[in-house]
C-alpha cells in the first residue's frame, strides 16, 4: 500500500473556462495550508502525523517533531481510544467524519474545545493512503452556550421561585403570565387568576394608574418604578412596589411589558416604626448633655448634637473632625485610638484634655464606636463624650486626701518622737536657769527657739488629726506688718524689697499663728523665686461678699503652665530642696478659715497668690 509523505502533491481540476498553472494552484493551496485560523493535520496509515500547519501548533503548543515522538500527546488519555476507533472507521471504510465535538490538551495542560472534521486521502488510483484533520477552536461558543443555558435556567428558577410577584402583560393589557409567589402575599394560587379575567390583581382604584404606566412603557420603551395595592384573600389591600420593564422584539417595539412587585408592607411598617425610633432619638440627642458626632470614614462631620454648644460653646460650624482643640500632649492618644477603632472594630473609651470656646480646658471621656457596613467595612463613627472634669477632680482631692492621711500619721510619730526629748531639753534648761544668770541671753535664747521648735511640731499634727483651732478677730494688716518685718532682713540680703498697699478693711476672724505660718511660707517662696533686685508687692481690698483679698505678686522666675496643676501636692515641689508640704499646710489652713487660695503663674514672669478671707462677725470698721 501507498504511503502518505510530506511531498504529497496537492491537485486541483483546471476552470471550464481558463485552467489555472499547477505552479499557481500550488502557491494558493499552500497558503491556505499555513494560514487559515483552523488546525490541520495530516496523518500516514499507521497514525503517524506527517505534516501539520502553523495554526496546528499555535493550538495546542505542540511542534511536529515532539508530535511525532508521542502522536497521542494533544489527546487527553480518557479520549485516546475514543480518537483511535474514529481513526480506524476513517482509515478501512472511507468515512467522513463531520462537525464532530471533541477536546484536545495543550502541551500546558489546559484543554480546548473543538470542532473536528476528518476525511480518507486517496492516491490516484483510489487507494486511501492517509487520513486529513480539520479542528476548530469553539471554546468560545461553548462558552456562550453553556452561559447561555445558565442564565436561561437562572431566569426561569427567578421567575419561578422569587418572592416578588412578576406579571408579564401583552401591549394590549391582557395578562399572559403570573409567578406562583401571588401566592404568598395575597392568597390566591397562580391557577386561580386563568383565565386573565378570572380575578383582578391591581387594587381597583389603583388601576388607572397601571394603566396610565402601561402606556408610558409603550410610548417611552424605559424602565418605570411606581407604588400600587392589591386585594388580598381576605379583602385587606397590601401595598407593593412596582417595577414595569419592555420587552423587546429584534426590531426594537414592545412586545411585552413584565411587572415586578415587591411587597412593601413590612417596610411601611418598618419606616413607621423607625420614624417613631428617630424621633425618640432626636429628642435625646438633642437634650443630653453627652456630646454626641457622626463622621464618616474620612472625619466629616455629619452630626453634631445641641449639647456641643451648651458644653463647650462651639460658635463656628466644623465640617471636619481636627485635633486643633485637643490638648497637644494628648493628641496622640486621639489618633491611637481611631486607628485600634478601625483594626480592632469594636468599641474603645478615651480621655483627652479639650479647650472650649471660652479657653477653658476640660477633660472629655469619649467612647468611639465603628459604623459597620454589611461587607464589614468602617463607614464612619458614633463618637459620645462627656466631660468628666468635676470627676477628675473628685479623685484629684480623694488622692490628695489620700496623701494627707498618710502625711498625718507620718507626722504624728514625728512630732511624738521630737516632743519627747524636748520636753527633757526645756525642763532641765528651765532647772538650770537661776545659775545661768550670767548667761541669761544664751538662756532665754533657747528658751525662745525650744518654744518655737514645740510650736513647729505641733503644727504638724495640723497633718495628723482636725485641730481646735482658736479663731478670734485679727487685724490682717497687722499680721501682714509683722511677717514682712520677719522677712525684711532675709529681702534685704538679695537685694528685694516689699511694696505694699492696704486698704482699710474690717477685722477678719483667724487663728493668728497659723495664718502667719501661711504668709511666711509664701513670702519666703516669692524670695527664693528671685534671683535678686527684684520686688513683691502686697496689698488688701475688701470684697463685696464680706470677704477681704490679699494678693501677693512677685516677678520671679514663676512656674509653667503643666506645672500649676500640681502645686499643693504632697511632696510636688519645683525647689532643690523643697519637701511639696508648705503649699500643702497653707491650703489646708486657708480652707479651715472658710476662704479661697488661687495660684496664677507664667514662666519667667513671676507668680500671683490670691488668698480671700472672711471678716469677723459684726465687724464693720477698719483695722
Amino acid at each position: 500500500m501507498a504511503k502518505l509523505t510530506s511531498t504529497f502533491t496537492w491537485k486541483k481540476k483546471p476552470s471550464i473556462k481558463v485552467a489555472a498553472s499547477p505552479l499557481l494552484s500550488d502557491q494558493l493551496l499552500n497558503a491556505f495550508f499555513h494560514h487559515t485560523t483552523d488546525a490541520i493535520s495530516f496523518s500516514d496509515m499507521d497514525n503517524n502525523l506527517i505534516l501539520v500547519n502553523q495554526a496546528f501548533e499555535h493550538y495546542y503548543g505542540w511542534t511536529i517533531e515532539e508530535l511525532k515522538e508521542t502522536p497521542y500527546c494533544f489527546i487527553p488519555p480518557e479520549l485516546i481510544q475514543e480518537s483511535q476507533q474514529l481513526f480506524e472507521a476513517v482509515r478501512t471504510m472511507g468515512v467522513h467524519l463531520t462537525n464532530y465535538e471533541t477536546i484536545r490538551q495543550r502541551k500546558d495542560g489546559s484543554f480546548v474545545d473543538i470542532n473536528l472534521t476528518s476525511a480518507p486521502v486517496f492516491d490516484e488510483h483510489g487507494t486511501i493512503i492517509g487520513i486529513s484533520c480539520t479542528a476548530r477552536d469553539i471554546s468560545e461558543r461553548k462558552k456562550a452556550e453553556e452561559a447561555l443555558r445558565e442564565t436561561e435556567a437562572k431566569y426561569r428558577l427567578l421567575i419561578d421561585h422569587t418572592q416578588d410577584i412578576v406579571t408579564i402583560y401583552t401591549p394590549t393589557m391582557e395578562r399572559i403570565y403570573i409567578s406562583p409567589s401571588v401566592e404568598e402575599h395575597l392568597g390566591y394560587s397562580a391557577a386561580e387568576f386563568h383565565p386573565p379575567n378570572r380575578l383582578q390583581l391591581i387594587h381597583p382604584d389603583d388601576e388607572a394608574l397601571l394603566r396610565e404606566y402601561h402606556q408610558l412603557i409603550l410610548t417611552t420603551k424605559q424602565h418605570v418604578q411606581f407604588e400600587t395595592r392589591s386585594l388580598n384573600k381576605d379583602g385587606f389591600p397590601v401595598a407593593f412596589e412596582t417595577r414595569g420593564v419592555p420587552i423587546l422584539n429584534k426590531q426594537g417595539h414592545v412586545e411585552n411589558i413584565m411587572f415586578v412587585s415587591r411587597n412593601v408592607m413590612e417596610r411601611k411598617s418598618s419606616e413607621a416604626a423607625l420614624l417613631k425610633s428617630e424621633e425618640i432619638n432626636r429628642i435625646i440627642a438633642e437634650h443630653t448633655d453627652d456630646l454626641i458626632m457622626i463622621t464618616d470614614k474620612m472625619g466629616g462631620i455629619i452630626y453634631l448634637s445641641p449639647s456641643h454648644e451648651r458644653v463647650i460653646g462651639r460658635g463656628k460650624p466644623l465640617s471636619l473632625v481636627t485635633l486643633d482643640d485637643v490638648h497637644p500632649e494628648d493628641r496622640h492618644l486621639i489618633i491611637k485610638h481611631f486607628q485600634h477603632l478601625i483594626l480592632s472594630q469594636k468599641p474603645g473609651i478615651c480621655e483627652f484634655r479639650f479647650q472650649c470656646a471660652s479657653g477653658k480646658w476640660i477633660v472629655l471621656e469619649s467612647k468611639g464606636v465603628p459604623i459597620m457596613t454589611g461587607q464589614g467595612e468602617c463607614d464612619g463613627f458614633i463618637v459620645v463624650s462627656r466631660d468628666i472634669t468635676e470627676r477628675k477632680h473628685n479623685e484629684d482631692l480623694l488622692r490628695k486626701a489620700e496623701k494627707l492621711s498618710m502625711i498625718g500619721e507620718l507626722a504624728a510619730g514625728i512630732a511624738h518622737e521630737i516632743r519627747n526629748p524636748l520636753t527633757s531639753l526645756k525642763g532641765f534648761i528651765q532647772l538650770l536657769y537661776p545659775s545661768l544668770q550670767e548667761n541669761k541671753l544664751y538662756a532665754d535664747i533657747m528658751l525662745s527657739e525650744l518654744e518655737r521648735i514645740n510650736f513647729i511640731v505641733s503644727e504638724l499634727l495640723v497633718l495628723a488629726k482636725p485641730q481646735n483651732v482658736q479663731i478670734k478677730p485679727l487685724s490682717l494688716v497687722g499680721l501682714l506688718q509683722n511677717v514682712l518685718a520677719l522677712l525684711s532682713s532675709e529681702a534685704n540680703l538679695k537685694n528685694i524689697r516689699f511694696q505694699t498697699s492696704f486698704g482699710k478693711c474690717p477685722l477678719i476672724a483667724g487663728e493668728e499663728n497659723q495664718l502667719k505660718q501661711v504668709f511666711i511660707n509664701i513670702i519666703k517662696n516669692s524670695i527664693e523665686a528671685i534671683s535678686g533686685h527684684g520686688e513683691i508687692r502686697v496689698s488688701t481690698r475688701l470684697l463685696p461678699n464680706r470677704h477681704i483679698l490679699v494678693r501677693l505678686a512677685d516677678n520671679g522666675c514663676g512656674v509653667s503652665e503643666e506645672l500649676i496643676a500640681k502645686l499643693g501636692e504632697p511632696f510636688f515641689t519645683t525647689k532643690e530642696k523643697g519637701t511639696g508640704l508648705g503649699l500643702m499646710i497653707s491650703s489646708k489652713i486657708i480652707k479651715d478659715h472658710n476662704g479661697s487660695f488661687e495660684i496664677t503663674s507664667k514662666k519667667n514672669r513671676g507668680t500671683v497668690v490670691k488668698i480671700t478671707l472672711p471678716i469677723a462677725e459684726d465687724q464693720i470698721g477698719p483695722s
